[in-house]
């Protein structure tokens, strides 16, 4: 049998339910080729990234590891930290003669590092740090350079991790998402080997802020209804006025309708664009008379992490959250053997190396965290995952959490203050009441806890100190609410 290429596409910062496919009603967001992807394939509906930050997932994407794995290493943030992986995804790949290609979003460090890619075209994100040790380089710079925009493609002055949204200040051609499909095009048009498959990882930088989509993508959501986001019972009962001076980039802020508005009508735009872009990619480069066109071809769709987008009064990710950790996964493809509709077993990033891997026909050399789903890809029964095991180190926002595959129920431990909680994510989906006040129901739980964490010497699970906030905020969280 032929072997497929292989083409995996992720986002940075998309939220399950900003795919219209996964959202409750369908009607927040315009995603239609994704979602036509999606049904085609078999699209996972309890995806998850057990890290939410950039570099610990893109990590997870290149060694199937968890970031709890000491292999891995980095479970949180912190850039200027060479990686030294046994073995990544890219590289097994290249070695069974593959060729491979990123274009886009890499995150890791040294830049230009390679990390198992026969070819990397680069930008990490749109506010350019030329002087940076970590993102002075950006090919997507010196693209618009050679177009005549010698200036910081963040002229529009919004920064990097704010809040607020505008429509992009130059022409839709110029876009970060249209120079990354411009890239993939121009690799499967004129720089693929035709003698052998390929790997391309396709890393867009949308919806990651700026929200700065093209202009008529803005406006689409501008004209909508203001997105409602979820509050939990739980959530803090702010008194008095909103305070003024607050950074656009806060973990936690109060927005108005309009600030809520113009925020959504920039992440949803981004990925609305981001949506496009992927049929502008599949239409110039596997439509009838392309070369790839009668050749197999495998599709993966995910995101690093996710958004709060105002739930619960928070923005960002690295908290435990749906919003934060919950993400679009799905394989789809063409001339291969894929059952198509929705599987609701419990995956992670870790899953995507050895899943590839075996659809690919190359054996993976050491022993990974991931399960490969290429039985659920052909109907058959997915891997066995009783509980799937989250966590994020951030200084005094570390949290740890574990979801039960049976009962669909989320704990979450916030490790600086001990406090807990607990959610029923099949009745619950937005996690609006805490169940914590319970303690038989956090027993169990409590136990799976301690057994993951035992000979952990970064936290220390002392199940004498566990607070239950039982329907308060956490103050690992909002700090002492007034």
């Amino acid at each position: 049998m032929k072997r497929p290429n292989i083409v995996l596409i992720t986002t940075d910062q998309q939220r399950f339910d900003a795919m219209s496919l996964n959202a409750p009603d369908g009607s927040a967001i315009q995603t239609p080729h994704l979602d036509e992807l999606a049904a085609h394939g078999v699209n996972f509906t309890r995806g998850y990234v057990t890290c939410p930050s950039c570099i610990a997932a893109r990590r997870t994407i290149l060694t199937g590891l968890h970031p709890s794995n000491p292999r891995h290493g980095r479970p949180g943030y912190l850039d200027g930290e060479e990686f030294f992986p046994d073995f990544t995804l890219p590289g097994l790949l290249s070695g069974a003669g593959y060729q491979t290609q990123l274009i886009g979003k890499f995150h890791v460090y040294p830049q230009g590092k390679r990390y198992g890619f026969d070819n990397v075209v680069l930008s990490e994100q749109l506010d350019w740090r030329p002087d940076s040790d970590y993102f002075g380089r950006n090919d997507y710079v010196s693209w618009l350079a050679r177009r005549g925009h010698r200036f910081s493609p963040i002229a529009c002055g919004v920064g990097a991790n704010s809040r607020i949204a505008r429509p992009f200040h130059l022409a839709d051609d110029l876009h970060h998402s249209n120079w990354c499909v411009h890239e993939a095009i121009d690799f499967l048009r004129r720089r693929r080997d035709p003698a052998c498959p390929f790997f391309l990882h396709l890393s867009f930088w949308a919806p990651h802020p700026p929200f700065v989509p093209p202009r008529t993508y803005f406006g689409r959501y501008m004209r909508r209804a203001a997105r409602q986001p979820a509050i939990g019972e739980w959530a803090p009962k702010f008194s008095g006025p909103q305070p003024r001076g607050q950074s656009p980039e806060a973990g936690v802020a109060r927005l108005t309708e309009p600030e809520l508005r113009e925020s959504a009508a920039g992440y949803y735009g981004l990925i609305n664009h981001v949506d496009d872009q992927v049929y502008r990619l599949l239409n110039a480069a596997f439509d009838r008379g392309t070369k790839s066109a009668a050749e197999p071809m495998l599709i993966l769709f995910t995101s690093d992490h996710g958004e709060m987008l105002g739930d619960h009064y928070l923005h960002h990710k690295q908290v435990a959250f749906e919003g934060s950790t919950h993400v679009p996964f799905f394989v789809s493809g063409r001339d291969v053997d894929l059952r198509t509709g929705s599987c609701d077993a419990l995956v992670g990033l870790e899953d995507l190396l050895p899943t590839v891997c075996e659809l690919a026909g190359v054996d993976v050399p050491g022993p990974v965290d991931g399960r490969s789903l290429a039985a659920a890809l052909r109907g058959q029964a997915p891997p066995s995952r009783p509980w799937l095991f989250g966590e994020h180190a951030a200084r005094d926002l570390s949290n740890h959490w574990l979801i039960e595959a049976a009962s669909y129920r989320k704990y979450v431990w916030h490790a600086a203050t001990g406090e807990e909680m607990l959610f029923d994510l099949s009745a619950d989906p937005r996690e609006l009441n805490d169940l914590s006040a319970d303690a038989a129901a956090l027993a169990p739980f409590r136990q799976r806890m301690a057994d993951h964490l035992a000979g952990r010497r970064d936290y220390n699970y002392d199940r004498s100190k566990l607070t239950p906030c039982a329907g308060r905020p956490p103050r690992a969280i909002y700090g002492e609410v007034r």
